[in-house]
């Protein structure tokens, strides 16, 4: 055992060294881009192994009785988050990023995304990629689903889809182990009561990911615990590794599992260090070099979103969050897709968390390993709830920032669960429970759902998936040559060539050139146009005006608010000369200010509000 310490010792020493000294910031996002998929790959291999050979047996002598009604929930529960919503993407970013990282790691086996890319002769090749800032475990699982039944931008979407009943089976398998059969029920339909958890398991993103592995997580710890084998332990540690590997954040539930493995070495009075755990860190070092992507650029923290923010993280920015925060949890109005059922239950059952754990810390660790656990994933949860309400852009109640609050809800389900045994004793509270929260979802949770309200605020979601809709139906086939200046990566990822409108004003003779060689079977063109209410006319945004030079063809047009409009067109006519001129003119053009910004926004919200007053 001192050699596997000395060794374990070692290896950590070699993966800080690797992970933090031995490249420069540039040569590291190189060895994300080049290792990362093998890395994450190998880390996967191994979780399936030691997962498949932790459960060896754990299901038998178990009857379909006392499975039967807990699947038809589980399958149920899963079915309902698909129902009312439609499956495409909800937060564009990060969605359409992540395709775009599953796209190159399944083609090219590289942990990167491409910005530039044209069809060559049939050939879609890349002539512009760079490494992400987001981790590669959702990229990865994606770009498997490509490799077994080819590339399909839809792949997101199945995958989130089998995800959603993985979910629900975990979330049962906790209550179940926290409280019995009906704790497993409760924590299920608690978890389905959450427009949120729906709006998310129909997108293409990495949150359900996020909640599937925290509650995976958190189950093998508890069986760990429960009964300690290297083969369980293993399973346990491999799965809060590949945790850290969802979101940026997740990194912070590594904290639980470590305490968790030293708690049950030290509940046994004996420590088992298996040749995972000794080689663990060297899985964990493309976590660090990924953080390079940071230093090399600060534009990545996105820091000019928010008019002040001067920093990514800061307790200034908690007591502002904390308000944003109730405004999500205790909406009463539809606007949110939140569960103020859950908002209310949930943190009368943290407080009183909060309560046992001062009055009975030392029984919690000494009479109960899964309590124990529990316990700990608990305040583990406690802890990134704070960390993200200390984030500068940790505003629950924004259209952007709501799936933020996922691994919160798992935090208030597990707490409600946990206590509500002690403040009801009554042998039907159970039930009772269970038949309150079903008369919410009926009652709330379907309405807020099926009218979409929280929906609708998000127009970039909305002309990214208008956009996505048009290629699938009229593009299959066709090469195409797109000018759009928001959705460019949605054209790439569906094997289409695109080009900025900036790129092309410094570069107007080559997009010429090929127009007039007829390169590709068509070129399109996509711009926002503004509407001023005031005056009764529209305006095309500065970014996407051509001026003069491009004839174009209306193909379509779409109006996602009074005073937002999205226009599709076919480039008919080029003019060389104007081409000149525009380019030029082009050139002198100064950014918008922050200030400019915010004139624009208050003078959106004006003409709105006229085309309010104005209405019959």
């Amino acid at each position: 055992m001192k050699k596997r310490f000395l060794l374990l010792g070692l290896v950590a020493l070699l993966a800080i060294v690797l992970g933090f000294f031995s490249f420069s910031p540039v040569r590291a996002v190189w060895m994300v881009k080049e290792v990362g998929y093998w890395l994450i790959l190998a880390t996967t291999c191994l979780f399936g192994f030691y997962l498949s050979r932790s459960l060896r047996g754990s299901f038998q002598g178990r009857t379909w009785a006392e499975w039967c009604w807990p699947v038809v929930v589980i399958v149920l529960a899963a079915a309902f988050l698909h129902i009312h919503e439609r499956h495409e993407f909800k937060i564009v970013m990060d969605e359409v990023v992540l395709q775009a990282t599953a796209m190159d790691m399944n083609f090219d086996r590289q942990s990167s995304a491409s910005v530039k890319a044209y069809d060559f002769g049939g050939n879609f090749i890349s002539f512009n990629i760079y490494v992400d800032k987001r981790p590669l475990f959702f990229p990865f699982l994606l770009s498997t689903v490509h490799g077994l039944t080819g590339y399909r931008v839809e792949n997101a979407f199945w995958l989130n889809g089998a995800l959603s009943l993985v979910l629900m089976a975990l979330t049962y398998l906790v209550g179940r182990r926290i409280g019995g059969l009906w704790a497993g029920i409760i924590a299920v339909l608690l978890l389905a009561s959450v427009p949120l958890i729906n709006q998310n398991a129909a997108g293409g993103g990495f949150e359900l990911l996020n909640l599937t592995m925290i509650a995976g997580t958190l189950w093998l710890g508890m069986r760990y615990a429960e009964a300690p084998s290297d083969d369980r332990l293993s399973a346990f540690l491999l799965s809060g590794i590949l945790l850290a590997q969802v979101r940026y954040e997740s990194v912070l539930f590594l904290l639980p599992v470590g305490v968790t493995i030293l708690y049950v070495w030290w509940h046994q009075r004996a420590v088992r260090l298996p040749w995972v755990l000794i080689f663990s860190p060297l899985l964990l070092v493309v976590y660090p070099w990924q953080y390079n992507v940071f230093k090399l650029a600060d534009v990545t923290w996105q820091l000019n979103d928010i008019e002040g923010a001067a920093k990514p993280f800061g307790v200034q920015y908690f007591y502002d969050n904390v308000g944003h925060a109730l405004n999500f949890f205790l909406c009463f109005d539809g606007t949110q897709p939140s569960s103020w059922l859950l908002g209310i239950l949930g943190a009368v059952g943290v407080g009183f968390f909060a309560l046992m754990l001062y009055k009975e810390h030392r029984e919690i660790f000494t009479a109960s390993p899964v309590r124990a656990v529990l316990t700990i994933f608990l305040i583990g949860l406690m802890i990134h709830t704070a960390f993200m309400l200390c984030y500068f852009w940790g505003r629950w109640d924004d259209p952007l920032i709501r799936r933020l609050s996922m691994p919160a809800h798992m935090l208030l389900i597990l707490a409600v669960v946990y206590v509500f045994p002690r403040l009801i004793s009554h042998r039907k509270g159970w039930q009772v429970l269970a038949g309150v929260t079903l008369l919410f979802i009926w009652g709330v949770t379907v309405p807020v759902s099926a009218r979409h309200r929280y929906t609708q605020e998000n127009f970039a979601a909305r002309t990214n998936n208008w956009v996505s809709d048009y290629i699938n139906r009229n593009l299959d086939g066709k090469r195409v040559l797109a000018i759009d200046g928001n959705e460019g990566l949605q054209w790439i990822i569906h094997r289409q060539s695109t080009v900025m409108p900036a790129t092309v004003a410094d570069e107007a003779e080559k997009y010429l050139f090929h127009y007039k060689n007829h390169s590709f079977d068509d070129y399109l063109v996509v711009q926002r146009w503004g509407v001023d209410v005031k005056n009764q006319s529209r305006y095309l945004s500065v970014e996407d005006d051509l001026g003069d030079a491009f004839k174009l063809e209306l193909i379509d047009e779409k109006a996602f608010s009074p005073i937002y409009v999205l226009r599709l067109s076919r480039v008919v006519g080029v003019d060389e000369e104007k081409l000149k001129a525009w380019k030029a003119k082009r050139a002198k053009i100064v950014p918008l200010s922050s200030g400019a910004k915010a004139a624009i926004r208050a003078s959106d919200a004006d003409n709105l509000a006229l085309w309010l007053k104005k209405l019959p």
